[in-house]
């Protein structure tokens, strides 16, 4: 076509696309840093499944129609990428192609085949993707400009290249090819247009225009294609389709082996943390580049907020908005955080003492002084997360959100000061009585009474330790769960102890309420008593207490195996070990706890006790498995007030009477209680009985 005017607008295009990406870059860089390089292979599978293969798109059955959308739209670009690169080539040389893409293999052929049907299916989604944006308009979408005219740009794409195609079809095939141009013609596959009815189609548009006008459009149309392109190109990371770029990153880059990112560690003794405010995160220079690279994955498409049981219930937390506010906010101090960055590794670089303390005050000036919590976010958004992960489930691109708020909640807690006073309550209840609750610990093991359960100090070789948990040991109604539990392990033969008073309470509500110096002193001390016995294995009923002493124990050398009681009696029934009767009357449904099933992954297990158990089986909830809704309790929210919108057990529990159901099976302390209050404040307790697990087993026994 013209290598001059090819070369210029690559050249203008791809400097400015340079810049704005290596500011990006460094950015990140210039954050703190996070390890997600190990596990190779496990990477690129996630990515290829995910990212490429658009699973949690076309993988959602609530939202399978604009996810197979979607996910056209991005396989039709990765399609065309090739075709984008012929068309540069073409600028330079006439017929270029890239290599085994030529006239002389099949692999030619097939693919501007492809490339053809790719075009009108893409063409086919941006039309079906304005209609619901213009007329259906989801709740969950945010119907910016930027969407419209992206939408609009790759129409433009598809349309210029069938046009352009068209144009050559017209040329070559009705006007004897005055300009010589190259098409694939090759004896063993025929000529290309055979292979590409679209394109023929687009042709029949202009084919009456005569050959002077469509070389015209020949023209236009290849450089309206170019332009458009790279005029994309650099629009793409000035907005929320920067995403188009760093998805494939970012899910590359996710989290393995634990759903998110842990809670940092804290060096509570480190006096110069306390001192510059390091602990969780205070300020937007805070954040690690993992998390500065979430926020420019994010999507904006909402799927988030639509699942979330806070935005759900009329609670401030709406995670774009929240996402959003910390993007800018990060933009906003881009140029202090990347001077700050070379200050610090200047001081690495040196080993003067007076240079090191000048460039640390340098840096320090550096800081953002801005508080994240009341200045960007508001504190009642902060505190009304439930940590229940629904957000993270449904993002296509991985974001993980609940680590930042954990973080700005340790934040909160240590740095400020500054938690809902409700909190007060259960955390002196932790520091004085190694429970929420406040009662004294003497009486942790008073439940037992009577039913002849060892201690591990009166049996240190038994098999598996039950931890009990401060709800099943100290709330009335969660006791009955652990009596029961018991009943099942000892007529299975379990051979198992307790700790008794010497148990106190995981510590994990305090850490996701932020209050880390809490969480560290009640792990210390229970790893220092499991590790006395040599607990090697470890029984529990509170999802809570699994995730705690499974996933955020090893941090502080606590390794142990630790399983949930409904997996547990799900292989004691394989064993044979018990068996179960399907005598259990009405209609029965299962809910989901957010720390058993989306923390650990724990779905099948129950739905086979509580089948074999049931006369009807078990009645799946709208909501349920991976997209089960929380209760509210998750997260430090069992000990605060709902306060604003609908009370989240409300929600749930009008979801469950609306399946016209007699029992609901739980398997979380938080959640029998969530519910169970639910139901009666509707007034349903009589008509629906809210039962975990362990007491339908023991019920129905045989």
């Amino acid at each position: 076509m013209n290598p001059v005017i090819m070369s210029l607008l690559l050249l203008a295009a791809l400097t400015v696309f340079g810049r704005t990406i290596y500011r990006k870059i460094r950015l990140l860089m210039a954050l703190g840093p996070a390890d997600r390089t190990n596990h190779l292979k496990e990477r690129l599978a996630g990515m290829l499944i995910l990212a490429v293969g658009q699973k949690r798109l076309v993988g959602r059955a609530r939202e399978r129609g604009p996810g197979i959308v979607h996910a056209f739209i991005f396989w039709g670009f990765c399609v065309l990428l090739i075709r984008s690169l012929n068309i540069y080539g073409e600028g330079f040389h006439e017929g270029f192609h890239l290599p085994l893409l030529n006239d002389k293999h099949l692999l030619g052929y097939l693919y501007i085949g492809l490339k053809d049907i790719m075009e009108g299916i893409v063409l086919l989604m941006v039309l079906i993707s304005f209609y619901r944006r213009a007329v259906v308009r989801p709740e969950r979408l945010h119907n910016s400009f930027e969407a419209y005219l992206v939408l609009g740009l790759i129409g433009v794409l598809m349309v210029s290249d069938l046009l352009y195609d068209g144009a050559r079809h017209n040329l070559i095939q009705l006007y004897g090819n005055p300009g010589n141009i190259h098409y694939f013609n090759n004896p063993a596959y025929g000529s290309e247009f055979a292979w590409t009815p679209l394109s023929v189609g687009a042709a029949s548009l202009v084919a009456g225009w005569g050959a002077s006008a469509n070389a015209t459009v020949l023209t236009i149309m290849f450089w309206l294609h170019v332009c458009t392109q790279l005029v994309f190109l650099n629009l793409l990371p000035l907005g929320k389709h920067f995403h188009v770029i760093t998805a494939l990153p970012n899910v590359f880059l996710k989290s393995l082996g634990y759903p998110h990112e842990k809670p940092r560690l804290l060096a509570l003794e480190d006096e110069a943390a306390w001192e510059e405010e390091s602990l969780g995160i205070n300020h937007i220079h805070q954040l690690n580049w993992k998390q500065g690279l979430d926020l420019f994955t994010c999507t904006e498409c909402g799927r988030c907020k639509e699942v979330c049981p806070t935005h759900i219930t009329e609670k401030p937390l709406n995670l774009f908005d929240f996402n959003n506010r910390l993007k800018h906010e990060l933009l906003e101090n881009a140029d202090p955080i990347i001077a700050r960055a070379r200050l610090t590794a200047a001081m690495g670089r040196t080993e003067d003492t007076q240079r090191i303390e000048r460039l640390k005050e340098e840096a320090a000036g550096l800081n953002s002084q801005k508080p994240l919590i009341g200045e960007v976010i508001a504190e009642d958004t902060l505190w009304a997360c439930t940590t229940c992960r629904a957000c993270e489930q449904v993002c296509p691109v991985t974001i993980e959100h609940v680590p930042r708020i954990i973080a700005m909640r340790q934040g909160q807690t240590l740095m400020a000061e500054s938690y809902p006073k409700e909190l007060n309550a259960a955390l002196k209840g932790l520091e004085r009585n190694g429970n929420p609750w406040g009662i004294g610990y003497d009486k942790r093991a008073d439940w037992a009474q009577g039913l002849n359960v060892k201690t591990m100090a009166e049996a240190p070789q038994a098999d598996y330790l039950l931890w009990v948990g401060c709800a099943g040991a100290f709330d009335d109604r969660t006791k009955k769960v652990t009596i029961s539990l018991v009943k099942i392990l000892q007529k299975a033969g379990v051979r198992f102890a307790i700790l008794g008073v010497e148990e106190k309470c995981t510590g994990d509500f305090a850490r996701r309420a932020g209050n880390e110096m809490m969480f560290q002193m009640m792990a210390e001390q229970n790893i220092e008593t499991l590790n006395r016995y040599h607990v090697q294995k470890i029984i529990t009923a509170c999802p809570h207490c699994l995730n705690a002493l499974k996933h955020d124990y090893p941090q502080m050398g606590g390794h142990y195996e630790v399983i949930h009681h409904a997996e547990f009696i799900h292989g004691l029934v394989r064993e044979g070990k018990i068996s179960l009767s399907a005598s259990l009357e009405g209609d029965l449904t299962y809910h989901d706890p957010c720390y058993l099933g989306r923390y650990n992954e724990v779905y099948d297990q129950p739905r086979a006790i509580l089948g074999a158990l049931s006369k009807n089986g078990v009645k799946e909830l709208r909501r349920h498995g991976r997209e089960s809704f929380c209760c509210g309790a998750g997260g430090g929210r069992m000990w605060m007030e709902e306060t604003i919108g609908k009370r989240i057990n409300l929600e749930r529990s009008e979801e469950i009477i609306g399946r016209r159901v007699s029992n609901v099976a739980v398997g979380c302390p938080f959640c029998l209680t969530m519910i169970e209050d639910g139901m009666k404040e509707l007034d349903k307790q009589e008509d629906i009985r809210t039962l975990d697990i362990a007491e339908l087993v023991e019920k129905h026994m045989r």
